[in-house]
């Protein structure tokens, strides 16, 4: 038969305290590990997020130099055409600086 010692109590006593400890430890890891993922998973969705963002913003950029080579070319255009024209313009603009210039510093 089996005889209770004091020696094997202490023992049982022992292995039942070390189970414990490594069960705590492993649930510690265990929350550890559930925190990891969370923060992983909040870093993926900020990463599409962003993602997402920086397309759009690809797109809008590339929409808006389409559209000031569109309005470059029509600008082209139209000075070739109407050479005359624009340096009137341009000339008149130059002379009412001057004046307001002028007309500021007195």
């Amino acid at each position: 038969m089996f005889k209770v010692t004091n020696n094997n109590f202490l023992h049982a006593t022992l292995v039942c305290f070390l189970f414990t400890q490594n069960d705590n430890k492993l649930e510690g890891l265990a929350n550890k590990l559930a925190t990891f993922r969370n923060i992983n998973q909040e870093i993926g969705d900020r990463a599409v997020s962003d993602s997402s963002v920086i397309n759009q913003m690809t797109d809008s950029l590339g929409s808006m130099f389409t559209d000031i080579k569109n309005s470059s070319s029509r600008l082209t255009r139209s000075l070739k055409a109407g050479n005359g024209i624009w340096r009137m313009v341009g000339l008149a603009l130059l002379i009412f600086f001057i004046l307001y210039t002028l007309f500021k510093l007195f």
